[in-house]
């Protein structure tokens, strides 16, 4: 009876001296933790407080010129942290330098700036002692005329200056510096603002030494940099604007460095860069460590730490800069080491030099000063912007209207109707004058994307025009003024165009290569007359008739469309038999080759006058209309119209054009084939499906139109695909 009792009792005691023990250990490891936890916190608070009194290696570098990971790797084996302060051009640098001469421990500069900094006195020596690596500096960057023996300076990144393009505004420029120079791209240009690059381009364009001493060719380099800026806008400024320009498009053609190329080509797609044939500036960026810096020691960690193989093919992989270690080319991507601008060939190197000439900086100096001269000049005077067709004005007239009125004329030229609504779409205030057809007229005033034109600032309209050819969506020229004027016609070869005056059938032949403009609308206009159907009176079915004829001739539609100078580009080479184009740019062609014939076709053809328009958002509404006055004055008119082989509306104009442009009946067609001839519009109830009809053309697909051409074949379709009998009987 007594035994359970006690077993109990000792069963309490041994729960409580198990619970006292436990307490006890669990004490005793809680101030084991705390203490272990304030020892930890110790040991982190003193490796802060040991950090924060590392003193930091400061540089003075580019933007963007380090790998961030690979600078990383250098805090955390050597414990000393790295802190970039950043410049954009060299004067910006050298002015850091003069205010905050002891703030700095590396620098990243240029030759010349090497060269300046030696002379100066402004350099510790390197202790090439504390820099193992050194040796694996290729030799071809060692004794550079800025520091013979490397007594201050360690190589670090080296490259070409090269042509860099928008492949989407330039199809394929000239592989030369002298591409720099074209007309094409008149505002489109900008240069580097770094003298021996900009000397360099022009030297080389001129045919001549890259380091050449003689004074006449130097002043020659001078005179063709003044006339870049002069003739063709081009400016001289730095690699980020140049930069920020390529990007948007703003900038068509330029000049940078090899490894800003390829980073640019990687962020857009439609950036291409080249080496011209000629050669190219080579450059060499080096590391010195400034007089004032107390941080020897530091830097030259970071220069030992950098001149390791495996280190600088990472900075060069990241970078996609060229590295000057040779034995770092092992562990260089294939992708950077295959690029042939940033590691070119012996072959392309042997032609490629580095600036070996000091003595001749004065006259290159007061050269670059006549050189900003004449940029303050271009920049001091007004600009406006005029949005056109490609090759569509006389450069002299455009010329003569700068100098009248001391300004610039920025041209943006496309090539379609797409283009130019996307061009002010995209930059509605970026555009003062505009050239519209007058659908897109039509477009525009209905968006209210136009302003009202002031007579006051144009001058005396009217008198001496031509009635017929006011657009009809502006019949009043309220908002616009007719510039030129001009029929849509057939251009063929010889052979295929054997009837003096063909039909519009001909487009429906099959075995003819056929061109058609990249204007799908005029396209359904012409397949309507083809078809016997009024396009003014069409109804909804008469619209999907045609539709279905072009489908079936051209199953493939965007593959035939081209804009108006590749049509007659590809016809005169051979590589089509026909085409739809304008009759001004057909008869161009023609005048030069016998072979091509033009012609207005039987049944009429497509009216068209372009005007020009002053957008609602115009930064220089005033300049705006004085060149619209300009360029529609009867002596102007004239001149444009003489020089681009189109039709002036204005009367009075045509007293000063060619005769034998007025004699020409598809150019100046007379009143019987004017009666055949109409403004490309659709009743307002079917708009809606001839949008739809153009869209589904556009986006059928090959795959529908080998269905089509299944069917046409099923049903027997003949050579030429069925029109109306009227037509077809003409």
């Amino acid at each position: 009876m007594l035994s359970f009792p006690f077993r109990m009792i000792s069963g309490a005691f041994t729960w409580l001296a198990m619970s006292l023990c436990a307490l006890v250990v669990m004490m005793l490891a809680s101030c084991q933790e705390a203490s272990t936890e304030l020892s930890a916190s110790g040991v982190v608070d003193g490796a802060e407080k040991a950090k924060a009194k590392v003193k930091p290696l400061v540089i003075l570098t580019w933007d963007e010129y380090f790998s961030k990971e690979v600078v990383s790797g250098f805090e955390r084996e050597s414990g000393i942290p790295v802190e970039f302060v950043t410049f954009e051009n060299l004067d910006e640098m050298e002015g850091l330098l003069r205010s905050r001469p002891s703030d700095f421990d590396l620098i990243v500069v240029d030759g010349g700036t090497l060269g300046n900094l030696v002379e100066l006195r402004l350099l510790q020596p390197i202790d090439r002692a504390s820099i193992p690596g050194f040796g694996n500096v290729d030799a071809r960057f060692l004794g550079t005329k800025f520091d013979p023996d490397n007594a201050y300076s360690v190589p670090y990144m080296w490259g070409t200056t090269l042509v860099v393009y928008r492949s989407d505004k330039i199809s394929e420029p000239r592989k030369s510096w002298a591409a720099l120079w074209d007309d094409q791209y008149k505002s489109r240009t900008l240069m580097l603002d770094d003298k021996f690059d900009v000397y360099a381009a022009a030297l080389l364009a001129d045919g001549c030494d890259i380091n050449t001493q003689n004074e006449t060719e130097i002043n020659r380099a001078t005179d063709r940099l003044v006339d870049q800026v002069d003739r063709l806008d081009a400016r001289l400024v730095d690699i980020f604007e140049i930069r920020e320009k390529l990007l948007s498009g703003e900038c068509w053609i330029s000049m940078t460095y090899s490894s800003d190329a390829a980073v640019l080509a990687e962020e857009e797609e439609n950036i291409s860069y080249f080496i011209p044939d000629e050669g190219a500036p080579l450059w060499l960026d080096s590391f010195v460590i400034p007089r004032e810096s107390s941080n020897g020691e530091a830097a030259h960690q970071f220069l030992e730490y950098f001149c390791r193989p495996e280190v600088a093919a990472a900075n060069s992989n990241e970078l996609w800069c060229a590295s000057v270690n040779q034995k770092a080319r092992p562990f260089v991507s294939k992708e950077v080491l295959d690029d042939p601008t940033i590691y070119p060939s012996e072959e392309v190197l042997s032609r490629c030099h580095f600036d070996t000439r000091p003595e001749r900086q004065l006259l290159v100096n007061q050269g670059l000063k006549r050189v900003f001269d004449h940029v303050r000049d271009a920049e001091r005077r007004p600009r406006v912007s005029l949005l056109i067709w490609e090759d569509y004005y006389d450069p002299e007239v455009i010329k003569k209207f700068e100098t009248d009125h001391q300004c610039k004329v920025l041209i943006t030229e496309v090539g379609n109707t797409e283009q130019l609504k996307q061009e002010l779409s995209g930059n509605p205030d970026g555009f003062d004058v505009v050239v519209a057809d007058e659908s897109t007229l039509d477009d525009f005033l209905k968006l209210k994307q136009l302003r009202e034109l002031d007579p006051a600032l144009l001058g005396p309209e009217g008198e001496g025009r031509d009635g017929e050819l006011a657009s009809p969506a502006d019949p009043s020229n309220r908002f616009s003024r007719p510039y030129l004027w001009g029929l849509t016609v057939l251009a063929g070869r010889a052979e295929v165009m054997t009837d003096p005056q063909p039909s519009w059938n001909l487009l429906w032949k099959e075995g003819l290569r056929t061109g058609i403009l990249d204007e799908p609308i005029d396209l359904l206009w012409l397949s309507m007359l083809s078809l016997g159907h009024d396009p003014a009176s069409a109804n909804e079915a008469q619209v999907k008739e045609a539709a279905s004829m072009i489908a079936r001739r051209f199953p493939d539609f965007t593959s035939h469309m081209r804009d108006a100078l590749s049509a007659v580009n590809a016809l005169e080479a051979g590589e089509l038999d026909l085409v739809v184009v304008y009759n001004g740019d057909a008869l161009v062609r023609a005048a030069r080759n016998p072979s091509i014939r033009v012609a207005i076709p039987k049944e009429g053809a497509p009216l068209w006058v372009d005007s020009l328009v002053v957008t609602r958002d115009s930064a220089q509404p005033e300049l705006a209309h004085r060149l619209i006055a300009h360029l529609t004055s009867p002596a102007m008119s004239a001149k444009t119209a003489n020089h681009l082989h189109f039709a002036t509306p204005s009367l009075a104009a045509r007293q000063q054009v060619d005769p034998a442009l007025l004699r020409n009946p598809t150019l100046y067609p007379g009143p019987a084939v004017m009666d055949r001839c109409f403004f490309v519009r659709f009743p307002a109830e079917v708009q809606r499906s001839v949008s739809q009809s153009v869209a589904r053309l556009i986006s059928s697909g090959r795959s529908r139109s080998l269905a089509m051409e299944g069917d046409a074949a099923n049903a027997g379709a003949s050579e030429t695909i069925e029109v109306s009998d009227s037509v077809a009987g003409e």
